[in-house]
Parts: structure tokens; C-alpha cells; sequence
């Protein structure tokens, strides 16, 4: 019988493998009927190797070696899909990064946006105390003073990954993706020599230019920091958490890195790091990214997400398109849109009948590695706002998946061209969790 099973399944690789180049990566789905052991015997009977696994989704990462010709039926494999390379996204916007060295850690949580959609009331019902947030992103800094005591333990896929894709042997699997909204051009502010100044150069509206200009914040050169500012996933992860943390502050944020600092992560990876979100009982999980095509293994591992009670957020994309982007699409994850300070849409977000909520996403102030702060501009930092909603909700024994929507405020009046593609609407989190 073990004989016959292996013969099955190599007929079916053989199949597989014409399709690849050498040395291409092949995610396979067993049937759980099927012994997991068994991959490694078919990878091994064939010349290949099993590179990864995900034994709790019968899931495996096996290179193929060569180019093998035959057909097949997929006898015992539920799915199998090329390990593509996810890679940003150029969508350049300018941000600014300032300094706040005079001013308490968490000076920003009064920031407009958030004083809009009833964050100061929301405090008062429920701070997200107890639930423990994954956000699949890119490195964070740890030691930021703003994120003091907000991170539980995560875990590092780039540096833990066993095997790395090259963009050059994956080409023509390529997966043209993006952390929304990554690809910032922080504005170099070394010829500027006011704040107000920089504000303008940034396109920063009314409100947050005079909450920063009030507050007594300084701009930072771009170009003293590094290099390093402008590349796709530096600060994402960082800027993320602050936001996470600026809405459900008593919450804990699970860190897992997926994203290198250029953005890129193939499939198995972020496969990965959704199964440790299950594993490690995080409640809410954040996913600030977005593929250009759908992927079998990156829905299953979210269903399996869903399946265990788990809330999952993600942002609608920053291409001003009425397209679908997963995992924002998919049935069961709130997919958030972004509006600016006004409740109008985004000039770069997404709108479509799969958008569940819009929440603010233009001119948002987070914190920035190195102990600074950014203010900056996409989806993938509206996200993550309504993550700490859910927190709050789920605080308070609440569904964020129809809490959050029912509560929202319609601005369908404020955007008649996209009504209908922002979902129910802004987000409201004094509303959401009973508050005033």
C-alpha cells in the first residue's frame, strides 16, 4: 500500500514539475487522509526534498529538481500551487518624519484621526485588555518607547526561512504584490527649514498641520537616517504597531515578521506565519498587505484562521481601482478602505463591494523606527486601526465581524461616486463598543 501511495504521488509531482524550472518550489496540499510522512518519501524517490512543512494543514514547501515530463491526476493531493515570490508594489506617496523627543511616548494618540472616530470615548468602555494581536509584517523596533510593553513574543520567517527565492529563478511566477502603501519617499527635509514648511512639501492637511505644528514636534532629515528609510518593509512594521497600539493600548501585539525590508515574502511564508498566528491563540489578526492573484495555500491558511474564532483585517489596496485584492476579498476578512480627516475616499484607495469598512488612511501619525515618528498615508495603516477596534470589541465579549460594520458612520452622501464601495462606512469605535 505504502508502495502504491508513493507511486500515486509521483506520478502526480511528475505532472507538477513539468510545468517549473529547475530548482522551482512546489506548495503541495495533502488530503488529510493522507500520512504527512509520506511527502518526504515522494520528494526523496523523485530526486527532490521537502524544504518546509505546515503538518497542521498537511501543507509542504518541496523543490522539484529538474524538469520532469508527464501527466497526472491528482490522486490524494487536494491542491498544489508554485511558491511564488511576493514583491512590493511602487506606489511612492511622500511622508514626513518627525521628531518628538519633548513629548510623551503615546503624544499621538490625540491625533485628529483618531479624535474623529471616537477613539477618547472608546477608552472609557474598553482598551482591548487581554487580546493578543498578530500583525504579518515586516521587522519591528522593539525598543521604540512608543511600543513599551505593547509586544508579546512573535517570530522572525526571514531570518528562520530554510530556503530563499530568488527573483531571477521565480520570474515568471512572480507575484506583483505590495505592503500597501510601503513604497514611501520619506521627504529629505535637509533644505527645509521650518515644519510648516515640510508639512506643505507633504500634502499634510489643515487639521494634522496644526495638531503637529501645535504640539511641538521637529522635522527629520530623511536622509540622516539612512538609506534604509525608503526601502519598502524598514518601517512598515513598526508603523503598523504604533497604530495597533494607539487604538487598543492594553492589548497585546503578536510581531511576525514575513516581509523583508525591500517587501518581498513568497507564499509559504506568509502560509507560515498565519499558522503560528493560530497556534500561538492570537484573537485578531492584522494583514496590511495585498496579492495581485489569489493563492490556495494563503486562503486556506486564513480559513483556518477563521475557522478557530480568529477576526481577520486587511486592507482594500492602494491602486484608486474597484478591484479585488486578497486576502481583503475573501469571505470572512474585514476588508478596510481609507478615507482622509474629511470622510473623503483616499485619492489612492481601493473601493469595491468587497470593502466592509473605511477607516482613516491619509495624514495618520505612527511611530518610525529609531524612536521617531512618521506621518504617513495608505491602507495598510487603516488596517490596522480597525484591528484595534476589534481588541476593543472583543474585550468586551462583542463580534468585531458585524460590530464593526453595523456601527459604522455612513458617508455614502460625502462620496456619491463611490457610494456603495466604502462599506457601511467610516468606523466608529465609541459606537462600536457601547460607548457614547
Amino acid at each position: 500500500m505504502k508502495t502504491r501511495l508513493i507511486l500515486i504521488f509521483v506520478v502526480v509531482l511528475l505532472g507538477v514539475a513539468q510545468v517549473f524550472a529547475a530548482g522551482a518550489q512546489v506548495i503541495i496540499k495533502l488530503e488529510e487522509k493522507i500520512d504527512v510522512k509520506e511527502a518526504k518519501n515522494i520528494a526523496k524517490f523523485i530526486g527532490g526534498r521537502v524544504l518546509d512543512e505546515i503538518p497542521r494543514q498537511h501543507l509542504f514547501l518541496i523543490e522539484v529538481p529538474e524538469k520532469l515530463a508527464a501527466h497526472a491526476k491528482f490522486l490524494g493531493v487536494h491542491s498544489w500551487e508554485p511558491n511564488r515570490l511576493v514583491q512590493k508594489k511602487l506606489n511612492a506617496v511622500n511622508g514626513l518624519i518627525v521628531s518628538a523627543s519633548t513629548l510623551t511616548p503615546q503624544w499621538y494618540y490625540t491625533q485628529p484621526a483618531l479624535t474623529r472616530i471616537g477613539r477618547p470615548a472608546a477608552q472609557l468602555v474598553s482598551t482591548g485588555r487581554g487580546v493578543v494581536i498578530a500583525d504579518i509584517n515586516s521587522i519591528v523596533d522593539y525598543g521604540h518607547p512608543a511600543l513599551a510593553g505593547a509586544l508579546t513574543s512573535g517570530y522572525d520567517f526571514i531570518l528562520g526561512r530554510p530556503y530563499t527565492i530568488l527573483p531571477s529563478i521565480t520570474l515568471n511566477q512572480s507575484d506583483v504584490a505590495f505592503l500597501d502603501q510601503s513604497d514611501v519617499a520619506f521627504l529629505d527635509q535637509s533644505d527645509v527649514g521650518f515644519l510648516d514648511a515640510a508639512l506643505t512639501a507633504s500634502g499634510a492637511d489643515a487639521a494634522t498641520t496644526s495638531y503637529l505644528t501645535s504640539s511641538g514636534v521637529t522635522a527629520v532629515s530623511a536622509s540622516t537616517l539612512g538609506p534604509q528609510v525608503n526601502q519598502a518593509g524598514y518601517s512598515h512594521g513598526t508603523l503598523c504597531a504604533g497604530m495597533i497600539h494607539s487604538i487598543a493600548p492594553d492589548s497585546m501585539i503578536m510581531p511576525l515578521r514575513a516581509f523583508d525590508d525591500n517587501g518581498n515574502t513568497d507564499l509559504f511564508t506568509l502560509a507560515k506565519a498565519i499558522d503560528f498566528a493560530v497556534a500561538n491563540s492570537a484573537q485578531v489578526i492584522n494583514l496590511s498587505f495585498g496579492l495581485g492573484s489569489d493563492s490556495d495555500t494563503v486562503h486556506t491558511s486564513i480559513q483556518a484562521a477563521l475557522n478557530a474564532g480568529i477576526t481577520v483585517i486587511a486592507s482594500a489596496g492602494n491602486e484608486n481601482a474597484a478591484v479585488a485584492q486578497f486576502p481583503a476579498s475573501y469571505s470572512g476578512v474585514l476588508s478596510v478602505a481609507a478615507v482622509d480627516n474629511s470622510d473623503l475616499k483616499a485619492s489612492f484607495s481601493n473601493y469595491s463591494s468587497s470593502v466592509d469598512v473605511s477607516a482613516p488612511g491619509v495624514n495618520v501619525i505612527s511611530s518610525f523606527p529609531g524612536g521617531y515618528y512618521a506621518v504617513i498615508s495608505g491602507t495598510s495603516f487603516s488596517a490596522p486601526i480597525v484591528a484595534g477596534e476589534a481588541a476593543l470589541l472583543r474585550a468586551v465579549q462583542k463580534d468585531p465581524l458585524t460590530g464593526i460594520p453595523l456601527n459604522s458612520v455612513d458617508i455614502n452622501a460625502l462620496n456619491v461616486n463611490y457610494a456603495g464601495s466604502l462599506g457601511t462606512g467610516r468606523i466608529n469605535l465609541s459606537r462600536a463598543v457601547g460607548g457614547q
